[in-house]
C-alpha cells in the first residue's frame, strides 16, 4: 500500500557507525518506496557534521525525491547550518529550528487539499 504525505521524523546515527548509516539509508529507502511525496525530518540538534553525515543527507534527499518527497533537518546548530549552506545542501533539503517548525511546514508540502490526510510516524 502506498501512503501519501506521510511525515517520519528520525535521528541521524552516529556518523562513525558505518552499519548504522546503512541500516539508516534502508529505512529511508523503504520509506520512499511504500509513501507517494514522503517527508523526512532530520533531527540533528547535537550532531556534528562530519563527511560521512553530509553523504548521508544527500543520499537521504535523492531517495526522497524519487517519491516526490523532501528531506527537512531541525534543531542543526548555528555551527551546522552554515556548514549546510556553504556544502550547498540547502537547495536540497530544507532546514528549522526545531522539529515542530520542520513539522508544522512539511505536513502541508505540495497538498493541493489542505485537508487531505497527513500521518506522523516515529
Amino acid at each position: 500500500m502506498i501512503s501519501n504525505g506521510m511525515v517520519v521524523v528520525k535521528q541521524l546515527p552516529d556518523g562513525r557507525a558505518k552499519r548504522q548509516r546503512r541500516e539508516f539509508l534502508a529505512e529511508v529507502k523503504q520509506l520512499a518506496r511504500e509513501s507517494y511525496r514522503p517527508q523526512l525530518i532530520v533531527d540533528l540538534p547535537s550532531h556534528k557534521l562530519t563527511s560521512e553525515i553530509l553523504d548521508l543527507l544527500l543520499s537521504c534527499a535523492e531517495q526522497m525525491e524519487r517519491s516526490e518527497g523532501r528531506v527537512s533537518v531541525a534543531g542543526a546548530s548555528p555551527e551546522a547550518a552554515v556548514i549546510l549552506e556553504l556544502t550547498q545542501l540547502t537547495s536540497v533539503v530544507n532546514v528549522f529550528p526545531s522539529v515542530s517548525d520542520a513539522v508544522g511546514i512539511d505536513t502541508h508540502f505540495g497538498s493541493e487539499d489542505p485537508s487531505s490526510d497527513q500521518h506522523l510516524a516515529a
